[in-house]
């Protein structure tokens, strides 16, 4: 068996073989959990993103019972599966409100969660300095450190039939009697391929055209005392979610939220302004320890796509899990590893990605598509003389117009152009430079690219074309 993404989803699903007796081959672009996992927030929690009320109206009573049970036997995997490093911690979570008109509506999801299995309640005390007007309870959920978590599972892996290759580009995957997985100048043969991703590598316009990437936001903040003892999540739009971290050098505040679309944020430094903005007015807060963001695929209908990729029997893909990778993720390698075995279960025709469902996800549908589709015309028909042509910094990227031509130009610490087509090699969308994160980020499909061009994530798997550097930089590329 070939994996494709190590991260928890990759990892779970190959651990999850091997111990089945099959040979497993764990494949990534980067190092295993590198990518998304690495950059999660460490939650648990078997509460999707979508209020449960809408889950039953597009999936039924059964359908939303089977998503929250399968959420909480990932979180009690994860459990079995923690080495004491990876300090797991169950906790209580709460969805909260600071608004009167939420109550109503919040009241109604307590019930619900309720009748849907989740040893659940309403509250109003909750373990914050700030005044909240109510809250859904949920017992037995939990946090960890992930990437701690991943260090430990793949030392256990790792041997005798698993054989692991980081920093390995898979380029092509082709289905036959055998499938053969094209990575580099190498070909690796296996009866059955996971595509454990996050989208699909190369163009799955069936699944990528009902996923909508998205990044967020988070802050790591030492306070004033102690940080809450519980999982929070607000109803505000935008939402935020909050929890309590142990580092090595003391407690922390984990603050995270204020998304935004992939390659759609102009400014996401003041995304994470506005965290700390929202912090410090409910939180004593003493510093900021760390920043970043993590980029998450939301679904058109709320729940992801584990399965047999459409149009295909021995390959297997999993992806948009909105912001509950860590509990979405862990459920995929499960349901991938059971396919894999043969065994077909409620929860693989649940969550089938070529499964239909019109109503619930027309909406969002029309949405990512409309978006998609305004950026592949109007990305082409701008000006890109960014900045008012004033001269690039080192470790600075911009779209720029060079000769007539538009291009994406980096300035490396060596004071080094980097020129590069601006074009995404997945569906041709024009990338924009990320300053927070120092990458070029697609805006139609979620393809991300380091400041040199080189591919960072699916679903593009090839790097953006190079131009040769200037001969003679024009002044607006080159400061003095």
């Amino acid at each position: 068996m070939v994996v494709i993404g190590g991260g928890i989803t990759g990892l779970t699903a190959a651990w999850l073989l091997k111990q089945a007796g099959k040979k497993v081959v764990l494949v990534d672009l980067g190092e295993v959990g590198g990518g998304a996992t690495g950059c999660s927030s460490g939650h648990l929690t078997a509460l999707p993103d979508r209020p449960l009320a809408q889950l039953v109206s597009d999936f039924g009573e059964d359908g939303a019972r089977l998503a929250l049970r399968g959420g909480m036997d990932a979180i009690d995997l994860i459990e079995s599966l923690a080495s004491p490093e990876a300090d797991f911690q169950r906790l209580p979570g709460f969805r909260f409100t600071e608004r009167d008109e939420d109550l109503d509506a919040l009241r109604k999801e307590a019930d619900l969660a309720a009748r849907l299995g989740l040893a659940s309640s309403g509250s109003e005390l909750l373990p914050v300095p700030f005044p909240v007007k109510g809250a859904l309870r949920l017992e037995r959920q939990a946090q960890f450190h992930p990437v701690r978590y991943l260090e430990s599972l793949l030392e256990r892996f790792a041997g005798d039939d698993a054989r692991v290759f980081e920093h390995t580009t898979v380029d092509e995957v082709v289905e036959g009697e055998r499938c053969r997985v094209h990575a580099g100048t190498h070909w690796i043969d296996a009866p059955v391929v996971i595509e454990a991703t996050h989208t699909p590598i190369n163009k799955s316009l069936g699944i990528q055209a009902r996923v909508g990437p998205y990044l967020s936001y988070v802050l790591g903040l030492k306070l004033q005392g102690e940080a809450p003892r519980a999982l929070l999540w607000d109803m505000a739009e935008p939402y935020h979610y909050l929890r309590r971290a142990r580092t090595e050098t003391g407690e922390l505040l984990v603050v995270g939220g204020e998304d935004r679309k992939t390659g759609q944020e102009h400014d996401p430094v003041a995304r994470l302004e506005a965290l700390h903005e929202y912090a410090k007015s409910r939180f004593p807060v003493e510093s900021v320890e760390y920043s970043w963001s993590q980029q998450v695929f939301d679904s058109a209908d709320g729940l992801p796509f584990i399965g047999r990729k459409p149009g295909y029997e021995r390959i297997l893909t999993s992806g948009g899990y909105s912001g509950n990778g860590l509990t979405f993720g862990t459920q995929a390698g499960m349901i991938l590893s059971d396919l894999v075995l043969g065994r077909e279960t409620p929860a693989s025709s649940l969550y089938s990605p070529s499964r239909i469902k019109p109503l619930a996800a027309a909406k969002e549908f029309l949405r990512e598509n409309l978006n998609v589709a305004w950026h592949l015309v109007m990305d082409r028909l701008k000006s890109h003389d960014e900045a008012g042509g004033t001269p690039l910094k080192p470790c600075e990227g911009r779209i720029m117009d060079l000769d007539g031509r538009h291009v994406a130009v980096y300035m490396d610490e060596t004071r080094r152009l980097h020129v590069l087509s601006p074009v995404c090699v997945h569906a041709g969308g024009i990338v924009a430079w990320n300053d927070l994160e120092k990458t070029w980020d697609c805006p139609c499909h979620g393809g991300r690219y380091s400041p040199t061009g080189k591919v960072l994530c699916s679903p593009p798997t090839h790097d953006l074309q190079s131009f040769p550097e200037p001969v003679r930089p024009a002044r607006a590329l080159v400061g003095p």
